[in-house]
């Protein structure tokens, strides 16, 4: 699509000479040379010229003989039209308005009502905010440090390809990758530095694996392909590759870093039947690739049966921790950028298991999920939670309007427990529902999912406040905001990362705050790490803000001696 500043072109699909005619004059009324248009009189030729790369609007007609514009909208070249659709009608019928919008126009306009200034407007408001809406999604869609995918996308293409309908399924291979030992880089040289070496290996991921193979990045330094192939030679032969460059030494300014990477591999269909089971023996692979010796790749079919056998064990000793409740909490401030007032406490689960030290929260509650346990784990960091935000309440410690705000699991959206929970808490423990907040991760917002859009109308009926977490992860738009009774948006903090220098974090972090600003909802940024991120959601009018810049999760004791005013984090 043109974004320059050159003229728009217009593809006109308009069976009437007459009015192709007037649609010029008004165009050339409007501002002279600057719009270029192709005509097309019925439906064959406007499919033909929406599959060419050739026009930025179509303005289409909804009478064609015989034919209606709304079968033109439903056909494939109107799919992958690389531009916005604004249809035109003789007849002014709501039916017709409610059924073109809903098959993709971006407006519907009479043609009695044109007038040169209308019809400009329609066109450069529909050609900007399609740039817009492209933009946003790329953005969404695609890490922003390395360019890669982010890790919706790739779960994204695992379930279609599981999805997809035959007697024999298609084999493919999901292959996890992980840069060794590179979080010593990020703690000697900074994160800079850091982002500035994952770019390196992305390129280096990229250029082994070819455009067969989607890749995206998971997150830190772990990466993830899909290969759309069964054969183990051509993936072996691929990952000997892989090895081989990561085996030369990582430029960055005047370091030269030497980051090898480990790799693990599952097969479609026999190391699992759905995408997280395929994921997360590519990943046991790569971890027994790492207990090997680092620098090699593994299959999951190879690796040790104990090695395999650790999620159960693990997810046994966490379902007895739970209940001996060897877990805990810490609170992460949250504040007002403008005062500095602490204004919402975030409760984040915590375990240190015995022998292997501090467990991911990440990986402890997709272990609870996988399990069966997650209510349990919700309940218990639910109840203490609150329980402890109504102790420094009665102390006097907490104003009337901070919020507790607690993540909820996916896995709960269709859980009766936790609305049972939440009303036991409120009318039993006396928690305020306003003081309240429950965090749903971004991802939840593009589900079609009548018990979602049910859950959050209980809440609002409760009074708890609903926060959409990570936005800027997943692909969330306007209008699953608009129609979605939503509290709080919060910035994912790999949106902050180069906020400072770089364009495509700071159009990101922009388009949030803008749209929490026009929806009414109140906009946190999640993970400020330095005075420049601050500085740039200062200027940018963002309200809130949490991370370790100001302070990490603190514990209960931590968090009282903050609320009483003996010490500040503030910069």
């Amino acid at each position: 699509m043109n974004q320059g500043t050159g003229p728009v072109r217009v593809l006109v699909v308009e069976d009437s000479e007459e009015d192709r005619e007037r649609l010029a004059r008004l165009l050339a009324a409007a501002h002279g040379g600057r719009y270029v248009l192709t005509f097309a009189t019925d439906h064959v030729q406007a499919e033909r010229e929406m599959s060419r790369a050739a026009h930025d609007i179509c303005l289409l007609d909804y009478q064609l003989g015989p034919r209606t514009g709304l079968e033109v909208l439903h056909s494939a070249a109107a799919r992958r039209f690389d531009g916005p659709i604004v249809v035109l009608t003789g007849n002014d019928n709501y039916e017709i308005d409610l059924a073109v919008m809903k098959a993709g126009a971006v407006d519907f306009l009479s043609k009695d009502a044109l007038t040169a200034v209308l019809l400009e407007r329609v066109i450069r408001y529909a050609v900007q905010q399609y740039a817009n809406q492209q933009q946003f999604t790329y953005l969404a869609e695609h890490d922003q440090i390395t360019g890669l995918f982010n890790r919706r996308v790739v779960q994204e293409r695992i379930a279609r390809k599981l999805a997809e309908p035959c007697e024999r399924p298609d084999p493919f291979v999901v292959i996890y990758f992980d840069l060794d030992g590179f979080k010593s880089i990020n703690d000697s040289l900074g994160h800079n530095v850091g982002d500035q070496a994952l770019a390196v290996a992305a390129e280096r991921l990229q250029s082994c694996c070819g455009a067969q193979v989607l890749l995206g990045r998971m997150g830190g330094d772990e990466f993830v392909a899909v290969a759309d192939t069964g054969d183990t030679a051509e993936i072996e032969t691929m990952l000997r590759e892989v090895l081989g460059r990561f085996r030369q030494p990582v430029v960055v300014r005047e370091h030269r870093l030497r980051v090898t990477i480990s790799i693990g591999a599952a097969r479609y269909p026999e190391d699992g039947g759905d995408g997280m089971a395929l994921l997360a023996h590519a990943d046991a692979a790569m971890y027994a690739a790492k207990r090997a010796g680092r620098d090699r790749f593994g299959w999951f079919a190879d690796v040790d049966e104990a090695i395999k056998a650790e999620p159960v064990e693990l997810g046994n000793e966490l379902r007895q921790a739970l209940e001996r409740e060897e877990l805990y909490l810490v609170y992460q401030p949250q504040f007002e950028l403008e005062t500095g007032r602490i204004v919402a406490l975030e409760a984040l689960s915590r375990w240190h298991h015995s022998r292997l030290g501090p467990i991911s929260p990440s990986r402890f509650v997709a272990l609870a999920e996988a399990r069966g346990f997650i209510n349990q784990l919700s309940d218990w960091v639910l109840s203490t939670a609150c329980r402890q935000y109504l102790a420094w309440r009665d102390y006097g410690l907490i104003d009337a309007d901070v919020v507790l705000a607690v993540n909820v699991s996916a896995e709960l959206v269709s859980s009766a427990g936790l609305l049972a929970s939440l009303r036991q808490l409120i009318d039993e423990r006396g928690m305020p529902p306003t003081s309240l907040a429950l965090e749903f991760s971004e991802t939840a917002l593009i589900l079609d999912n009548r018990l979602f859009d049910d859950l959050l109308a209980a809440l609002k009926n409760l009074g708890v406040r609903v926060v959409i977490d990570d936005v800027g992860q997943g692909r969330s738009t306007l209008q699953s905001l608009t129609r979605r009774p939503v509290d709080v948006l919060k910035i994912d903090l790999n949106c902050l990362r180069g906020v400072v220098d770089n364009p495509s974090d700071q159009a990101m972090a922009r388009a949030i705050i803008a749209l929490g600003a026009s929806l009414g909802m109140r906009v946190v940024a999640e993970g400020v790490e330095n005075d420049g991120q601050r500085r740039f959601l200062v200027d940018n009018h963002c309200g809130f803000a949490q991370g370790f810049y100001y302070a990490p999760g603190l514990t209960t004791p931590d968090v009282t001696e903050l609320l009483a005013g003996s010490t500040t984090p503030m910069p």
